[in-house]
């Protein structure tokens, strides 16, 4: 039985061990990521997938498990307040889940290993230290850690810009100071130039507050609000209000403006920053220094797991505290001198909104819905990165979500309004009669798989690889002319799809940042091919009101019965049904593509109200306040 046990978390942890270890007939190495086992399996290193040590059962336990931590974290803090509002509370869901969900699996992973393994000595780099320490108490077992000074970054630290150049996407990155210096320049130019600012000083109207809108995917409901007898007023940080000719012109033309961070402050209020920093740092420090203070709060399988993550957690939040108190302070001010009567977010997860939510507690706000969501009960538990916990009011698409709601989490129909889609408008006011052309064009809209259900793993990239080649050859054998639109959210799989596309034929454009509508609407078909079965890719819906014959592939061995689904208003199927088969009836059978088609409109007209004239139902409910 092998007594040593390595495990390799990056492909940069390699060249960290000793060679002569991955010869030692007594280790068994363990690799804990994709990039890994390819470079292993490349030079012939035998070697276990990590991840297949725990079953999804059990990942979706530690998702459950990842939301208690993640309240318990929010409720241990009463000291750090400023201006009323908990410090810890403004951290970013996604961003403190992507970093805290995939922490939970790889421990429980290593802790599976050594329990399994019975191991005398185990070779890791220091990814896995205050791991492997919490796990073993004792000294029976040696361990050497390798150090590796390769930073971990949380979701937000960097910045992906994404382009497309005619056919050819661009793609770089940039850290998030960098990216907020270069947001303030153009913005600074764009305002000067274009007067895109809101004037504070002038300002005394009655104003809308939109937070993190783009204005391209709003364009109809801005332009309805134009007669509103008063201010609307983007207020965009995490990415600029302004940033294509196109935003730059629905602006101006929907007489929208700006809010513009950089000048709310005083010079002395920015002096106050950094003494207030100093002093809110101090009293982190204090909360942190108290071994009782988060010890009962991080639990699972009898361990307690603070010491993993409160050197992470206090970095995250020392780092963001001086844009924290910054922003309140832009909050407090603009709420003194402006008149908002309502506040609009897409969601209430993010730092924006929920610093500018907490900021004043009698300001009415609406979540607008913007995202394609069906539940059927094994999925339930992700609603909780969706719109069930609201502070005020919600606008929905349709009666089916809100009867969902309802029903299911005992929401007011008080606080909800059904509205239909705005973002929407477009597509239901550009859908063309289908042509019958000789040469089929598919469009192909692969879905990420992201981190924060605690889902991804080594095998499951490799099945959407796999799935993905699989795919294109017969695509290729069928004589289709492939399209492929990416998702703009920002994962590191996002990047991997393109990479793995663009080595099977580099010919195949890629669009990520371009028109979805457009996309879609010069295909006769579209692919969905979902990796996660809980994921409802809004692509299937925009695909179904444009009248497009839709397939969703799924990688799972279960179809969620969706309404969708059981409507036939989406050609569901398996990555293991008879690929070829199912592509074949797809493309080439008009009478069934005819009939799904049919099924999908029925299907829209139950799921989205007000349909092609949503805009103007949600500005008519948005001038009431």
């Amino acid at each position: 039985m092998p007594t040593k046990i390595i495990l390799i978390h990056r492909i940069s942890d390699i060249k960290l061990f000793p060679k002569n270890i991955f010869l030692d007939k007594e280790a068994k190495i363990f690799s804990f990521s994709t990039d890994v086992h390819k470079e292993l399996k490349s030079q012939n290193i035998n070697h276990i997938i990590a991840d297949d040590l725990i079953a999804n059962d059990e990942r979706l336990d530690l998702f459950d498990k990842g939301f208690d931590f993640l309240f318990n974290f929010e409720t241990i803090s009463n000291d750090l307040r400023f201006k009323g509002i908990d410090l810890i509370k403004l951290i970013d869901t996604h961003e403190l889940l992507s970093y805290l969900i995939p922490t939970l699996v790889k421990f429980i992973i290593v802790k599976r290993i050594i329990e399994q393994e019975c191991p005398s000595k185990i070779f890791a780099s220091d990814y896995f230290k205050k791991i492997i320490d919490t796990i073993i108490k004792e000294n029976k077992i040696e361990k050497f850690f390798y150090e590796n000074q390769f930073e971990e970054k949380l979701l937000w630290d960097n910045i992906t810009i994404k382009y497309n150049i005619f056919k050819i996407p661009i793609i770089f990155t940039l850290s998030k100071n960098n990216y907020l210096k270069i947001k303030k320049l153009v913005e600074s130019f764009v305002g000067i130039f274009e007067n895109t600012w809101l004037d504070l000083d002038k300002s005394n109207k009655k104003s809308i507050a939109f937070l993190e809108f783009n204005p391209e995917l709003w364009d109809n409901l801005l332009k309805h609000l134009k007669n509103y007898d008063g201010n609307i007023i983007l207020i965009n940080r995490r990415r600029p209000a302004v940033w294509s000719k196109k935003s730059l012109n629905i602006i101006k033309k929907s007489n929208i403006k700006v809010l513009d961070f950089e000048h709310i402050l005083t010079q002395h209020e920015y002096k106050q920053i950094s003494l207030l920093t100093k002093n809110y740092s101090k009293k982190i420090n204090e909360c942190w220094g108290n071994p009782d203070f988060f010890n009962n709060s991080f639990y699972i399988e009898n361990f307690n797991l603070w010491n993993i993550f409160e050197e992470k957690f206090l970095e995250i939040l020392t780092k963001k505290l001086p844009e924290f108190i910054f922003l309140i302070l832009v909050c407090k001010k603009l709420f003194q001198k402006i008149d908002i009567r309502c506040i609009i977010s897409l969601q209430e997860l993010g730092e924006t909104e929920k610093i500018f939510l907490k900021s004043n507690n009698k300001i009415p706000s609406v979540v607008l819905d913007h995202g394609f969501v069906e539940r059927v009960e094994e999925t339930k538990r992700f609603d909780k990165l969706l719109y069930v916990y609201f502070k005020d009011k919600i606008a929905l698409w349709g009666n089916v979500r809100k009867n969902y709601l309802i029903n299911e989490y005992s929401i007011s129909p008080e606080k909800i309004f059904v509205t239909g889609s705005p973002r929407h408008d477009i597509y239901f006011n550009s859908r063309s009669e289908r042509k019958i052309t000789k040469e089929i064009t598919l469009l192909l809209a692969p879905n990420p798989i992201g981190e924060f259900s605690g889902l991804a793993s080594t095998n499951l990239e490799l099945k959407f690889e796999n799935t993905i080649k699989e795919i294109l050859s017969i695509l290729k054998e069928f004589d289709i002319k492939i399209i492929v639109k990416l998702h703009q959210i920002q994962l590191k799989h996002n990047h991997d799809i393109k990479n793995i596309i663009s080595k099977i034929d580099k010919n195949i454009p890629i669009h990520i940042t371009s028109s979805t509508i457009e996309a879609i609407n010069k295909s006769d078909v579209v692919l969905v091919l979902s990796p996660e079965s809980f994921g409802t890719s809004t692509m299937l819906m925009e695909s179904m009101i444009l009248g497009k014959p839709t397939m969703n592939v799924i990688l799972d061995n279960k179809i969620p019965q969706y309404t969708h689904v059981t409507d036939n208003a989406i050609m569901t199927i398996r990555y293991n049904d008879k690929l070829k088969e199912n592509l074949e009836i797809f493309l080439f059978n008009k009478d069934f593509q005819n009939q799904l088609i049919k099924n999908a409109d029925k299907f829209i007209e139950k799921f989205l109200e007000n349909r092609g004239n949503a805009s103007e139902a949600c500005a008519t409910l948005l001038k009431l306040f």
